[in-house]
């Protein structure tokens, strides 16, 4: 079967990689931005908690020290809330990264692999049958440089989806800083050696950074140029 090496070329450069660039550069330039000022933020609740307080009727016998106390406490409270749900979306990016991707892998496997017809059938639609195929061609995906990201960035989906279970423990096996969080590892605090995974949507137990959605990034670009590459070549 001879492989359409030129379309392709076209389709992965102007649609597919732009594509999963802009999932990044939304979430860095125009996401994250909003959570840029959340210790201000917390600053100012607590400071309106302590003017609400003092400002209140009292009896005369309150100790302001409590007050102090419970306004900081809503503030710390407002930015931990706020930082979980910063990183929550970060989690939930890393899923829109790896799915946009895999859609685009079934576009092209339904247009350039499957013979007609086969394209309605649901059970072919699936990344194993992508691989078989490929390696049928001679084409063996897992051989590429790249494919360790694409796994990982898969791994990291269906944790950041599912919570505990297959894909969660295989994560923790190959990259189990992704489970440490950074806050706490910046004060050099002790981790559990097997943490479960139970809110990774709330920001908590798993912590994809910025960076490594953007290092994923980049390794779907070079999976698609390893594929153009062995497309010329198969």
């Amino acid at each position: 079967m001879e492989l359409n090496h030129s379309f392709w070329a076209s389709v992965f450069k102007e649609r597919f990689l732009p594509q999963l660039s802009s999932v990044v550069e939304t979430l860095e330039k125009r996401i994250l931005s909003g959570f840029e000022d959340i210790e201000k933020e917390a600053d100012a609740i607590a400071e309106a908690s302590w003017d609400q307080f003092m400002s209140s009727p009292g009896t005369g016998e309150e100790d302001p020290s409590d007050f102090a106390e419970i306004a900081e406490q809503a503030g710390v409270s407002h930015y931990i809330l706020l930082k979980g749900i910063r990183q929550g979306i970060i989690n939930l990016f890393s899923v829109a990264l790896y799915h946009n991707f895999e859609q685009q892998i079934m576009l092209f496997f339904r247009k350039e692999i499957l013979s007609p017809g086969e394209d309605k059938d649901s059970e072919l639609l699936k990344f194993g049958k992508f691989k078989k195929r490929l390696k049928e061609m001679g084409i063996n995906i897992e051989e590429f440089h790249s494919w360790s990201k694409v796994k990982e960035l898969r791994l990291i989906a269906n944790t950041v989806k599912h919570g505990e279970g297959s894909s969660a423990q295989q994560l923790k096996s190959l990259r189990p800083n992704l489970f440490e969080n950074p806050d706490l590892r910046e004060l050099g605090l002790s981790f559990k050696s097997n943490p479960k995974v139970f809110l990774p949507l709330a920001g908590e137990d798993i912590y994809v950074s910025i960076e490594n959605i953007q290092q994923y990034k980049d390794g779907l670009h070079d999976f698609f140029r390893e594929l153009l590459d062995a497309m010329e070549n198969a």
